[in-house]
């Protein structure tokens, strides 16, 4: 019963890919001790001091840069190097393999019995795909389709 409620909860929440990756929280957790901003001068210990940034002005920074890194890449068009070795993003234009998509009716194959499948044309000849070309070592890295680049895409397109 425990198995079939816990099955329930994760088609429920979405937590298909919990273990894949990591939040901006948990990085912020594991590195909160490193991540300091320079503060007032201290006569006694002769050197400015360190206070330590909260999480919200940590994930403000955060998806600032993220909104900085998506207007180059899309609305720009430039080719971005991140820093500390991380390689570089850029937008690719590709062209579809295929002209057309294929779509199952579902009410004729209702009436029918049998799947009615039609051939659909695709009506725009290119797409666009964010490619990262990254060092072996971050090669299960991933960017995430996040909505600004979808948005920023689809708008591009019209």
């Amino acid at each position: 019963m425990k198995q079939i409620l816990q099955n329930y909860m994760d088609k429920l929440v979405g937590r298909k890919y919990k273990n894949k990756y990591i939040s901006i929280k948990d990085i912020y957790n594991k590195r909160k001790k490193d991540i300091k901003v320079k503060g007032t001068w201290c006569k006694t210990l002769n050197k400015h001091r360190n206070n330590n940034i909260s999480y919200t002005v940590f994930f403000n920074i955060v998806r600032r840069f993220f909104e900085i890194l998506a207007r180059d890449l899309i609305v720009r068009n430039q080719l971005i190097h991140l820093p500390l070795d991380f390689g570089y993003i850029y937008l690719d234009k590709k062209e579809h393999k295929r002209a057309f998509h294929y779509r199952l009716d579902h009410e004729e194959t209702n009436k029918t019995g049998m799947p009615v499948i039609y051939k659909v044309p695709i009506l725009d000849d290119y797409y666009y795909k964010i490619v990262w070309k990254r060092p072996l070592k971050y090669a299960k890295c991933k960017i995430l389709p996040l909505t600004f680049f979808k948005n920023l895409i689809n708008n591009k397109n019209k």
